[in-house]
């Protein structure tokens, strides 16, 4: 049956079901129904996932148009299942029944909705993945994000030569991404209220399934937020040694000088930053490459680590049907992601993988999420998913916080020594800091300025204006040359352009810490947290298992009591790891004069000099913390 009719005939069921309630109570129908919708959902979920995998392995016409048809059947499937399960009275049936009901199917659309969304997605993703920069003198030397931009972001100490590849990203990117991400947030919203939401923020704000998620995260950004100001305003020094009067010591930062294509996070800049640097390098890719570290070793560490703890091992095929390295024939999005293909036994990683710490890192991050999904592979389909998206990201991370420490990176053999001394911890907890205190608010941005979008409070001739508003007051970041509204420069990252939520990032930040505190517990070891390595231990295994396996089947509240005790997200145990870093920054910024906060209508191309600030506000600032001007 051709795709406009069966939509003609949901609507029509779906009509007749709104016009006249629910009348089958039965829960035998019920689970029948249940039972043929996952029979049939895997096969259909599965089709999609390949067809996905094949187009972002492979980016060809052929492979889109395949993608286009498979997302197509899904959209009609979950369409027919969403009018199907409407003829149901869920009152009575068992709490896991009507948590099933709740999560299947999805609206049916009118017209062209479904192919006018997947197409806009397809071409948002394309853009991004074949963007380069080309050298201005040479246009025929061009370079794409992985390796050769992200290399130059990660190494270049020359103000303008980052500066011309953030600006060439997105003019090649989140200029050419703005129009289809119009029509992206016009569709996304449309299908978001057929649903029942009032936009698609408050779709994505729902699988928190709490009404006051929004404010929770907020309230948790006061509670770190005195972390990140000490940190911001140490780099800040930091870069000013380097860069001089292009640097601001009471400005917010250029974004270009962090690190990364987008300051998300500032691990690159710990040469620049190391508060003690005659201590030993805790930075291994020297060692791997001495040691002769091949990709497959990298992912064979990580599997040894997982299999330590007595967790499900690897597939027999997976290493034969991930993509683990970049082709050299073909086009293909690199961006590091694990893919689940719903048949029990098809996982995958697709990364374009170097051989140094930073994507050993990565692969035990991308690992948890592969063994999440092999944990919850025998649950009903829609229950196949994290507690929520910020437990899927936090089980890789808290994975890898135990592979980062000195103690366990001398366990595997790339560091010579454990440093025992309060300075090397301080290394230590910087280098962790870089990561994991500077991206809180760039997450947090991300999203408060798409779910203000969504809901239409801001307008579309004020989208970029409005973000780089915002990412001034909570980042304290600032474009280093003046932007426009023909660019959208949120989109120049991968999450954006891909329609992924990034409160996820935000949310795992935190909760990482309470995981790694309650299996350090049940391993036994009483060291500071920040020196926790559960390698080799399987209680602690068995406690992030049991966790896993319950995957979406209950509200994450519980999902997090069965792993720490607790039922919030709460940041005691991400502050109580961070603590000495903290008190350290804070004499080390009170020793250099430097003091937390900034003005944030300063920009690169307004000033080059330092600005003078008068004796009250300076002591205003030392008060509150932060410093704003209106």
């Amino acid at each position: 049956m051709p795709w406009s009719a069966v939509l003609l005939s949901a609507l029509a069921v779906l009509t007749s079901a709104q016009t006249n309630s629910p009348t089958n109570n039965n829960l035998d129908d019920a689970q029948r129904f249940l039972s043929d919708y996952n029979a049939r959902a895997q096969e259909v979920w599965n089709a999609y996932v390949v067809a996905s995998w094949n187009y972002d392995t492979n980016l060809t016409e052929h492979n889109n148009g395949v993608l286009l048809e498979k997302s197509l059947a899904l959209t009609e499937f979950e369409a027919e299942a969403y009018v199907n399960k409407t003829s149901f009275n869920t009152t009575g049936f068992p709490d896991d029944v009507i948590r099933e009901f709740d999560f299947l199917g999805s609206a049916p659309q009118e017209g062209d909705t479904a192919r006018r969304l997947q197409e806009t997605l397809s071409e948002m993703g394309r853009i991004y993945a074949v963007g380069q920069v080309c050298d201005q003198d040479d246009p025929d030397n061009c370079r794409e994000l992985e390796p050769g931009l992200t290399e130059i972001m990660a190494t270049s100490r020359d103000y303008e030569e980052r500066l011309w590849v953030w600006v060439g990203w997105r003019d090649a990117v989140s200029k050419a991404i703005r129009p289809h991400y119009v029509t992206y947030v016009d569709l996304k919203n449309q299908i978001a209220r057929a649903n029942g939401y009032t936009d698609y923020g408050d779709q994505w704000r729902w699988k928190y399934e709490t009404d006051t998620f929004e404010q929770d995260m907020l309230d948790i950004w006061e509670e770190v937020k005195p972390f990140y100001l000490q940190l911001h305003a140490y780099v800040r020094r930091k870069l000013y040694d380097v860069y001089g009067d292009k640097i601001n010591l009471r400005g917010p930062l250029p974004e270009h000088l962090l690190g990364d294509m987008w300051g998300r996070f500032w691990t690159n800049l710990y040469s620049l930053t190391v508060p003690f640097p005659d201590k030993e390098s805790l930075d291994v890719t020297p060692a791997m490459l001495e040691q002769n570290y091949t990709i497959m070793r990298m992912y064979e560490v990580s599997e040894e680590f997982f299999g330590s703890l007595g967790l499900l091992p690897l597939p027999s095929r997976f290493f034969e049907r991930s993509m683990l390295q970049r082709p050299t024939d073909r086009e293909v999005a690199c961006h590091a992601t694990a893919w689940d293909f719903y048949d029990g036994e098809d996982f995958r990683i697709r990364m374009c993988t170097k051989v140094d710490m930073e994507d050993l890192l990565t692969i035990h991050h991308e690992m948890g999420h592969t063994q999440y999904q092999m944990q919850y592979a025998h649950l009903p389909l829609v229950f196949r998913d994290g507690a929520n998206d910020a437990f899927h990201e936090a089980v890789g991370e808290v994975l890898a916080l135990s592979a980062a420490t000195p103690q366990h990176l001398h366990a595997i053999g790339l560091l010579d020594t454990v440093p025992d001394d309060p300075d090397a911890d301080i290394n230590f907890l910087l280098l962790q800091g870089l990561n994991m205190i500077a991206t809180l608010p760039f997450s947090l941005v991300q999203d408060l300025w798409r779910w203000r979008v969504f809901s239409g409070e801001i307008p579309k001739n004020e989208w970029n204006k409005k973000y780089w508003e915002m990412k001034a007051e909570i980042v304290g970041v600032v474009p280093p040359v003046e932007r426009g509204e023909d660019q959208l420069d949120i989109t120049s990252i991968y999450h954006v352009a891909n329609d992924f939520d990034m409160i996820r990032y935000y949310a795992r930040t935190i909760i990482e810490f309470q995981f790694q505190k309650a299996m350090c517990d049940e391993a036994g070891i009483t060291e500071p947290l920040y020196k926790c390595d559960i390698y080799n231990s399987h209680a602690a295994g068995t406690k992030l298992a049991n966790m896993l396996r319950l995957g979406r089947s209950r509200p994450w509240p519980e999902a997090m009591e069965a792993m720490t005790g607790q039922r919030k997200m709460l940041a005691n145990s991400w502050k109580a790891y961070f603590q000495p870093l903290y008190v350290w920054l804070q004499e080390k910024n009170r020793e250099n004069g430097d003091v937390p906060g900034w003005d944030v209508n300063w920009r690169p191309d307004a000033s080059s000099a330092t600005t003078t600030l008068p004796a009250i506000l300076l002591l205003l600032s030392s008060v509150t913390g932060l410093l704003l001007f209106a």
